[in-house]
């Protein structure tokens, strides 16, 4: 941190600072003149109610008066601090005299203090807790530039040197007590130009991580439409390829080898558009803010997506369904929790053995709605259940018969179902099995799902 004894804080973000520390300001006069007005209601209360001796202190008419116009004056500075606040939040055209305005309540808070030590005692300089604890007040609850500090120390000096007179009259008095006087107020502006500063670095680093994240922001989206252009031009030639192959296999004279060649070709642009079609939704699920919904039975919705995986997946794995003997309706994006639902059943066939049960339960609770996707195979070790939900997660392996993961799957799954006001939980023991539970609530917003991700 940057001490500004004598130098203006330099950087583009200065004038702002100075808007801010402004603003910091009235809204401090507001208040501590509310606390000082209370402060001297209370203690003329108090005198009052338990006849306190206080007319034998040394110079009571001088405290009397004294505490009468601070009650007076306090109010005014609270008041005036309010309108001021008003106008300073819709517009900052008045922040010279708010800075005027500020300085002139510190000043009233530090000759408070004087004035409270002159009382007390026929010399001031043997206690200046009072005058101390003005200075204090004005040095550490306000943010003042550092001439603003030097002509604060300066009238109250001049104000201490004119007052001193009327209570010393010894020539050595008066400079032992003017010495004490200006040894404060050099701690006033240390302590000062110390608040200010801490201030001014907290106020810029603040600047800095906003503007960081701007940046940061506006990378993001650019990534994501990069991303989104990239995967949607890589389509195209996967899927030139993908026909030329779909031609070439119908050819009769192939022998096995050319025929498993062309298997491997198709096999392997699948599995790019898959990375690609991740990659994709990745990008928009960051970008869109809402997607459709619409009212869906979910037992039929859930069997019609168990019964396309069961005919596809002969022989992969046994995936059962258990429903509701009731319907359950929610609302839902379709094409989306079509796609969380098959990136969780994909990922518990890879991770089974031949013919292992795959269960897919649907759940009406209390807490809710549940769609559980269970699995009987290599389960999840305990260290990597953390990251499962990872972008890239260092959690992604290879499934039991060497399928490739990018790490992408269930990082989408978490997204969606976010969007969806919902929610995912992995339980999982290592070698049996895992259970990904979603939690959904009808959330119907005008036919749209904000989203909470």
């Amino acid at each position: 941190m940057r001490v500004h004894f004598f130098t203006r804080l330099n950087s583009p973000n200065r004038y702002s600072f100075r808007s801010y520390s402004t603003l910091q300001n009235l809204r401090t006069v507001k208040t501590v003149s509310l606390v000082y007005f209370i402060l001297n209601i209370t203690l003329r209360l108090v005198v009052s109610i338990y006849d306190l001796p206080i007319k034998n202190m040394r110079h009571y008419d001088e405290y009397n008066d004294a505490n009468i116009i601070s009650s007076i004056i306090a109010p005014a500075f609270c008041l005036i601090s309010v309108v001021l606040i008003y106008f300073f939040e819709h517009d900052d055209s008045k922040r010279l005299i708010s800075q005027v305005f500020s300085i002139l309540f510190a000043l009233f808070v530090i000759i408070s203090g004087m004035r409270a030590t002159f009382f007390v005692m026929h010399n001031p300089r043997n206690t200046l807790v009072m005058y101390l604890i003005g200075i204090v007040v004005a040095g550490v609850f306000f943010t003042f530039e550092y001439y603003e500090s030097i002509i604060l120390s300066i009238i109250s000096a001049v104000i201490f040197a004119v007052l001193l007179p009327y209570y010393q009259a010894g020539v050595q008095e008066l400079i032992m007590n003017n010495l004490a006087s200006v040894v404060l107020l050099t701690l006033f502006f240390c302590i000062s130009r110390f608040s200010f500063s801490y201030r001014a670095d907290n106020y810029l680093k603040l600047k800095a991580i906003e503007e960081k994240n701007v940046e940061i922001e506006a990378a993001i989206q650019t990534k994501n439409e990069i991303l989104g252009i990239v995967a949607h031009d890589l389509r195209n030639p996967l899927t030139a390829i993908r026909t030329i192959v779909t031609l070439m296999k119908s050819d009769v004279t192939l022998n096995a080898d050319s025929h498993d060649n062309l298997e491997m070709i198709q096999t392997s642009c699948d599995r790019a558009t898959s990375i690609i079609n991740d990659l994709i939704e990745s990008a928009h699920n960051e970008k869109d803010a809402v997607f459709d919904i619409e009212q869906v039975e979910l037992n039929q919705y859930l069997l019609k997506i168990v019964d396309d995986w069961v005919k596809n997946t002969t022989g992969q794995a046994n995936i059962l369904y258990y429903g509701t003997d009731y319907p359950i309706y929610t609302h839902i994006n379709m094409e989306k929790m079509h796609r969380v639902m098959d990136n969780l059943i994909s990922n518990a066939i890879k991770f089974s053995g031949k013919n292992d049960r795959v269960e897919i339960r649907l759940r009406d609770t209390e807490g809710g709605i549940f769609i559980d996707v269970k699995d009987f195979g290599l389960g999840i070790p305990e260290e990597l259940l953390p990251f499962i939900f990872d972008r890239f997660s260092r959690a992604s392996r290879k499934g039991m018969r060497g399928e490739e993961s990018v790490g992408l799957g269930l990082s989408i799954v978490k997204q969606i179902v976010e969007k969806h006001g919902g929610d995912i939980k992995v339980y999982s023991t290592e070698k049996l099995g895992a259970t990904f539970s979603i939690n959904i609530s009808p959330i119907p917003v005008n036919g749209s799902v904000k989203a909470y991700s």
